[in-house]
């Protein structure tokens, strides 16, 4: 019993920091602002936006097709007064070595052309990228 008992700690305490390192890279602030502060002091500057061809892009410079970016974390928020007013901050890089942010709203009102975009990149959620 006491054998069982170790090797299903060792099973629950491997699953935990399995949980708190996913916890580490998505959803660990409580607003939107905090979030994207906290990616700005990671080095995540720009300011991307997908836009209506499906490309990311920063303004008029760059564009980058979904295989020249790569996905670091992604931060989903409900609003507190209403439910209804959700969003979500995705720090990507780019095969130039850029690194910023896209601010998408989620659900019903999200973007179409957003999620299809984010969920073709490469998902590195979980790798190191300091």
């Amino acid at each position: 019993m006491f054998v069982y008992m170790a090797g299903y700690f060792l099973l629950v305490r491997k699953e935990f920091k399995n949980e708190r390192k996913m916890k580490a890279r998505n959803n660990n602030y409580d607003t939107l602002v905090e979030a994207v502060n906290a990616l700005t002091k990671q080095g995540y500057t720009h300011n991307f936006s997908i836009n209506d061809r499906g490309l990311l892009v920063e303004g008029k410079e760059e564009t980058y097709i979904a295989d020249e970016v790569e996905l670091h974390e992604f931060h989903r928020f409900e609003g507190n007064t209403n439910p209804s007013d959700m969003s979500i901050v995705y720090a990507v890089q780019t095969k130039s070595g850029k690194k910023g942010v896209v601010v998408d709203s989620y659900g019903a009102t999200g973007s179409e052309t957003t999620s299809k975009f984010m969920n073709k990149v490469a998902q590195k959620q979980f790798d190191n990228h300091d």
